[in-house]
């Protein structure tokens, strides 16, 4: 009855208005479940199947596949504004890898709907993270891959290199650090350059990309945010 129910509505003359709702999944590293939708269409959070999802100034596009029957790669940008989603990046790699999900419904079957149904939905499109395209400080900007799309595919979604941080470091402007660009989450006043070596000036600070980089700033026995793999001997090719 319920897929009767959605495709009833479909073809109708008045189907009422489609709500597009979005998950992005890091629970599988320790973080959140994050719900939500887009504020050009929303204005007030979105209760369904018992889960709120809430707007935010994002966009989703490109989710129709190419007429050669190419899988689709969508964009999905957010707002920068806040710093919401920056601070994600941080702990959680850019969030590549991570499951994102894409949700259809149409208005009436919502929770609070003329006729609520959660399972009155279309075929959720699923893809994951798979690399950010632009960060500043206006927006951040994400490529999705089809999880049925492993070609060129990469585990753990970036090169490997033993010794050498991936992470971006802050950058001293002459009034103060920018950290618009930076992916490594240290904001201390203890400067050092790029040798390790304790300095005065913030315009010396320089990361010199090594563990022991992390170390000298976050602390000998601190858990480290070190981007690299220190623990892989060797890489086959």
């Amino acid at each position: 009855m319920t897929d009767l129910n959605l495709k009833e509505t479909q073809q109708g003359f008045s189907p009422g208005r489609m709500v597009v709702l979005f998950e992005l999944d890091l629970t599988s590293r320790g973080g959140p479940l994050l719900r939500f939708t887009s504020s050009a269409f929303e204005s007030s959070a979105i209760v369904f199947d018992g889960n709120t999802y809430t707007p935010i100034n994002c966009e989703a596009t490109g989710f129709d596949a190419d007429s050669d029957g190419a899988l689709p790669s969508p964009e999905l940008k957010v707002s920068n504004v806040e710093f919401t989603y920056q601070a994600l990046l941080y702990g959680f790699d850019d969030l590549l890898g991570a499951p994102f999900r894409r949700i259809r419904t149409f208005r009436q079957f919502l929770d609070d709907g003329a006729d609520p149904d959660p399972q009155a939905r279309f075929p959720d499109d699923v893809f994951v993270v798979n690399r950010k395209t632009e960060q500043n400080k206006i927006q951040i900007s994400w490529e999705l891959r089809s999880v049925l799309d492993n070609e060129n595919s990469f585990l753990p979604g970036r090169q490997i290199l033993k010794t050498s941080c991936s992470h971006i470091y802050r950058t001293w402007t002459g009034a103060a650090f920018d950290y618009a660009s930076a992916t490594c989450p240290y904001a201390g006043a203890s400067y050092f350059n790029t040798s390790d070596v304790p300095e005065t000036l913030p315009e010396n600070d320089r990361c010199g990309k090594r563990l022991a980089s992390c170390r000298a700033r976050f602390g000998e026995n601190a858990e480290l945010p070190f981007a690299g793999f220190p623990g892989v001997s060797k890489l086959s090719r």
